[in-house]
């Protein structure tokens, strides 16, 4: 996605610039329970569409959703906020 700003300069988007087409929270999760509420909720969006995990499982977080997306092709973003006891992930659906 391309933004014009002012001037004629154009900034490229990144995913983290992108508003979530969905959110879901998987607070108080484990795995790998906090993978198939991420995969199943990616499957019901189209390709470019982005989703917001809420996660505070950090191997969820930093691994497990990280290295899904990976396999996948998705590209994300995880931006750890609360002092590292919470991560937000933005995952774009690729196909």
């Amino acid at each position: 996605m391309i933004r014009k700003e002012r001037k004629g300069r154009v900034k490229m988007l990144t995913i983290k610039d992108k508003a979530p087409d969905q959110s879901i929270d998987i607070r108080g999760k484990i795995c790998p329970y906090t993978l198939i509420e991420t995969r199943d909720s990616l499957k019901q969006l189209s390709k470019g569409q982005i989703l917001e995990v809420l996660c505070d499982y950090e191997p969820a977080a930093e691994n497990t959703i990280p290295n899904f997306c990976r396999k996948k092709g998705c590209p994300f973003e995880v931006e750890a906020v609360k002092g590292g006891k919470l991560w937000k992930i933005k995952i774009e659906k690729t196909g």
